[in-house]
């Protein structure tokens, strides 16, 4: 059996969820409680598999719930079960621990789905919140290739200018470098790129999403 707390501050969602998982045969609603506080307490006295936390409660929210039960070295699978879908709601749960985050408009189904991969330590994610937490993710991976590339925003014009079939000479003149300069500034991002040349550079940073 899979244990669960839920945990929400209207008691119809409560016994509405209550009534779902009881009748899934493989699930037991162990307890249940109104707010972040009264969830932690409940959460280190029945040490349950899986929880799921509201996200707006009166008091603490849901992710501060979701840190303080890290901090407490909680090993139940946290999951998020709210309204809310901002991708910035997402972002602060995940990063506070959070091991799933779905809405509540998420069929019977997929709720139960989600709850038993939970407690197998899979996450879980509304599939309509997926697109932008990829987004988010992509974004966040370009800028740290940014950072470990190393290149600066001169290189980088560099390459742009290049990338748009500009000789040596010519990027020179648009950047008030010499045609040498140039070259040799090329060789430097050729280096940092791991590129064996202009064409290689260009596409490499197009790759890295540095231009």
């Amino acid at each position: 059996m899979i244990s669960v707390l839920l945990v929400d501050d209207h008691p119809v969602v409560i016994e509405g969820l209550r009534k779902l998982l009881t009748a899934a045969g493989d699930i037991d609603v162990t307890g249940e409680a109104h707010d972040a506080a009264e969830a932690i307490e409940q959460a280190r006295k029945l040490r349950p598999d899986v929880i799921l936390l509201d996200l707006r409660m009166p008091g603490a929210s849901g992710v501060q719930a979701t840190r303080r039960l890290r901090e407490l070295d909680s090993p139940a699978a946290v999951i998020i079960l709210t309204s809310y879908g901002d991708q910035a709601y997402v972002r602060q749960a995940l990063e506070a621990g959070a091991d799933g985050y779905l809405l509540k408009s998420t069929g019977p189904d997929q709720l139960l789905t989600s709850i038993r991969a939970a407690a197998r330590g899979r996450r879980q994610l509304s599939p309509e919140l997926l697109d932008g937490v990829l987004t988010e993710f992509g974004g966040l991976a370009r800028e740290q290739t940014r950072r470990e590339a190393d290149l600066s925003e001169d290189e980088r014009e560099i390459l742009r200018r290049a990338s748009k079939g500009a000789t040596n000479r010519e990027i020179g003149l648009a950047t008030g470098r010499s045609e040498i300069a140039v070259k040799k500034r090329l060789q430097g991002i050729f280096a940092k790129l791991g590129a064996v040349d202009r064409a290689h550079a260009v596409a490499e940073a197009i790759r890295r999403g540095l231009i």
